[in-house]
């Protein structure tokens, strides 16, 4: 007769299951272990997504009508150039009048969404908000300063919607007094 705590039969083939062996207490513990730095890896990983899309959430409402304002910036140099050529015109009062004031709420509407208009004329020449479309030679001008905008350059959330287009002094005095040589 067989005892019913021999694992191995009479054939001498072990029962099925038999070669599954019963992990060591050290081996549950390493386990145990690796599976709490695998969790904590995880929550590590799913905090950062949730950082990272408030960011992008964030971007998308700050800068997601960036395409359309772009859109309207000509319309609004429009504006200007009707106020500057009717200013001209004695005749146009009433019409130039009116449009100064459509003018004036396109602005205020247009700041209302983070949009701002970047004064340039009579500073230094930026490359990075100012886009040099000429130079002229002016006496007694700093090498590099803005003469006159073309279009004038805009922001949006403090950063560049557009960059002003410019007429930059050329040749006339250093902007540097010492580092002429």
């Amino acid at each position: 007769m067989t005892d019913a705590s021999n694992t191995t039969p009479e054939n001498g083939v072990p029962p099925e299951g038999a070669d599954d062996v019963v992990p060591s207490p050290e081996d549950i513990v390493t386990e145990l272990l690796d599976t709490k730095r695998k969790l904590a890896y995880l929550a590590a990983e799913f905090d950062n997504y949730k950082k990272r899309a408030a960011r992008e959430r964030d971007s998308l409402v700050a800068f997601g009508n960036e395409r359309l304002l772009v859109a309207l910036l000509p319309i609004l140099d429009n504006l200007e150039r009707a106020i500057t050529q009717g200013a001209a015109s004695e005749a146009a009062g009433p019409l130039v009048e009116g449009v100064r004031m459509t003018y004036g709420l396109f602005v205020a509407e247009l700041r209302k969404f983070g949009v701002e208009q970047m004064a340039a004329a009579g500073g230094p020449f930026d490359p990075s908000i100012h886009e040099a479309i000429a130079q002229l030679p002016v006496p007694n001008v700093a090498d590099g300063t803005v003469l006159d905008e073309a279009c004038k350059g805009y922001t949006l959330n403090n950063r560049l919607l557009r960059a002003a287009q410019v007429t930059v002094a050329r040749g006339g005095e250093s902007a540097d007094p010492g580092s002429a040589k």
